[in-house]
């Protein structure tokens, strides 16, 4: 792989890395400019092709597959590896990978079955009456979650967004980007991040001594996520991939149903809307909008 840009800092605890190809260069400067105001260890690196599991418009070669790069940059520095999509940006000092270092995790990503606020808020237009007459506001409506958490007596599992992840130069580290990796060998066609869940779900070796915490969902935030603040950011639409069926790709399960409970509670209910100009949760009966309470959360949207 080919070095775009990098900032070398020696002694320093972790190290980012991504890469990308030529149609995603200004989101890559982008995220090289955000990494460089807060004067972060990088190397970004420009590749020809991408492997099928990052992008279904990628190609076969495992060369340019997220586990590969990871392998190669944990066994050439010796030191945690940060991996970053291209298209995100550091709106905030990511000291979080700082303590991950001093408290020896493995691995960390941000799991959706350990997150019981996993809602994500879409933006909607309606019109309505006002005194200057009819005018068209923005409102948020719960439209996005998984609603399932881990059993609490149960194995914890993973459901990932794999936008952000950070592996350790452990060898419980690299035996489960090795097992990660074999997986992608297997089945090309799957996302990465789909493919991660399954090898930390059901392989027993993957997973062994492996020391593992959790991202917040504010080192890989998506727009929907309204009541995060970002520190990592996604702008923008998150590509979807539409081929995305892990069980038809692959003929298995990404995870143990079985071992999951049902999630019933949410912030704000999928019945109400929310006004983020004014903080208040309204609902719609009859044509007419109503106050339901006020809050003081903040908001980012």
């Amino acid at each position: 792989m080919k070095i775009y840009k990098e900032n070398k800092l020696d002694g320093e605890g972790f190290l980012i890395v991504s890469f990308f190809t030529q149609n995603y260069k200004d989101k890559a400067d982008r995220l090289i400019n955000s990494l460089s105001k807060f004067n972060l260890n990088y190397k970004i690196f420009e590749v020809p092709t991408i492997h099928y599991s990052k992008s279904e418009k990628g190609s076969n070669d495992i060369k340019y597959c997220m586990p590969e790069l990871v392998i190669n940059m944990v066994k050439k520095f010796k030191i945690p590896i940060v991996f970053l999509d291209c298209d995100l940006v550091l709106v905030k000092k990511p000291k979080l990978f700082y303590e991950l270092r001093k408290k020896n995790i493995d691995f960390a990503i941000y799991n959706w079955l350990e997150d019981s606020e996993n809602d994500g808020y879409l933006p909607i237009k309606l019109k309505v009456n006002s005194v200057d007459g009819e005018i068209e506001k923005t409102y948020y409506v719960n439209s996005i979650n998984v609603k399932l958490l881990n059993n609490p007596i149960k194995e914890k599992q993973l459901f990932s967004s794999g936008g952000v992840a950070y592996f350790s130069d452990s060898i419980a580290s690299i035996n489960l980007l090795n097992e990660w990796l074999e997986n992608i060998v297997k089945y090309p066609k799957a996302p990465d991040d789909q493919l991660l869940d399954f090898t930390f779900n059901y392989s027993s070796t993957a997973r062994k001594n492996l020391k593992v915490e959790w991202l917040d969902k504010s080192y890989c935030r998506v727009f929907w996520w309204i009541f995060s603040e970002p520190i990592i950011n996604h702008p923008g639409n998150m590509t979807h991939r539409s081929n995305d069926n892990f069980f038809k790709i692959t003929g298995k399960e990404r995870f143990k149903i079985e071992n999951t409970v049902k999630r019933n509670n949410s912030k704000v209910s999928k019945e109400f809307i929310i006004d983020a100009e004014n903080k208040k949760i309204l609902k719609i009966e009859k044509g007419k909008i109503f106050i339901v309470r006020s809050f003081t959360e903040s908001m980012y949207v």
